[in-house]
C-alpha cells in the first residue's frame, strides 16, 4: 500500500470510523469512501 507508518493509518482510521473490515480500505470503492 506505500504506507509505513509505525501505528498505521488503516487501523487508526478502522478505529476513528469502526470499520471491521480492513479490506474496505484497500478496494478503493468510491461509494465507500464517500462516506469519510
Amino acid at each position: 500500500s506505500g504506507f509505513a507508518f509505525g501505528i498505521g493509518l488503516e487501523r487508526i482510521a478502522m478505529m476513528r470510523y469502526e470499520i471491521d473490515d480492513m479490506r474496505l480500505l484497500y478496494e478503493n470503492d468510491l461509494r465507500f469512501l464517500k462516506q469519510f
